[in-house]
């Protein structure tokens, strides 16, 4: 090989592997049905049109939440879903849809938050619906899972929920480098996340318990810090447990009107009768 052809060989090897490092991932689109979603419709805004695929590093940041310019930004619309349907994500390296969903190196869970939409994901609103870690048996990361299945994801909406708009979080959690936590430069987990906005109807009365974003994950807990390089055998998701439909420990059900005690009704009688 000539001296000039292999430099230039090398060169577009850098550029490859610098683009590979740089490209992580986001939520591309998403599809109802029979019907799909891209960015800039159902999706909030990206935190930039040249980095919108880089992650948050820092669990405190409050733009952790759903990576966007600012944390009032929305969507266009909101998605029409019924509860107990399935949305099927997309994760994407680049903006095109034949990339695939992550570098594999960036091993790590695939996490599924919902809050209602009128929170803006502000305060204990966060339920988990979703969440997928290590398979000890095929020794594959649901990064992995994604990455097999062309970036997608199946994910159902609960089928008690109350009917409302709602923010839809998705998230991946990238541990390649989680070994020690975040103290402000590159080491600790990368958070890949991104949300959109459903409109769910039919359902129950439900609304499920929540945790707050930020704040559910600590810099120095368990499962944000994971070394992936010694040897493990398996791997605890860190967060709540998923929510279950019909779990009487999970959900806090909105005022129905109940009546009022039976004591105050006895007063307003004697009341009535002193008088």
């Amino acid at each position: 090989m000539k001296a000039g052809t292999f430099i230039c060989l090398q060169l577009a090897l850098v550029a490859m592997f610098s683009w590979t490092a740089s490209a992580h991932t986001h939520l591309r689109d998403l599809k109802i049905g029979t019907t799909q979603y891209e960015r800039g419709v159902c999706i909030r805004p990206y935190n930039s049109t040249t980095m919108f695929s880089f992650p948050s590093k820092d669990p405190t940041d409050k733009y952790m939440r759903c990576r966007t310019p600012s944390v009032d930004s929305k969507a266009d619309k909101q998605c029409d879903i019924k509860a107990g349907s399935k949305v099927t994500i997309s994760w994407h390296e680049t903006e095109l849809s034949t990339s695939r969903a992550i570098n594999p190196s960036h091993m790590g869970p695939c996490i599924v938050w919902i809050a209602p939409l009128e929170s803006n994901g502000e305060g204990d609103v966060w339920a988990k619906i979703f969440e997928d870690g290590y398979n000890p048996k095929t020794k594959k990361w649901c990064i992995d899972t994604v990455n097999d299945n062309n970036g997608t994801l199946d994910i159902t909406i609960p089928s008690d929920i109350l009917a409302g708009k709602y923010l839809l979080r998705t998230e991946i959690i990238a541990l390649h480098l989680a070994a020690v936590p975040f103290t402000g430069g590159k080491d600790g987990a990368e958070y890949y996340s991104n949300c959109a906005e459903l409109t769910v109807s039919g359902g129950g009365k439900t609304v499920p318990k929540g945790v707050a974003i930020p704040g559910v994950y600590k810099v120095d807990m368990p499962g944000i810090v994971f070394n992936t390089s010694a040897p493990f055998t398996s791997y605890k998701i860190p967060g709540p447990p998923v929510y279950k439909v019909g779990d009487p420990s999970g959900p806090t059900k909105p005022d129905t009107g109940a009546k009022k005690p039976c004591i105050k009704k006895r007063r307003r009688r004697q009341l009535t009768e002193d008088l």
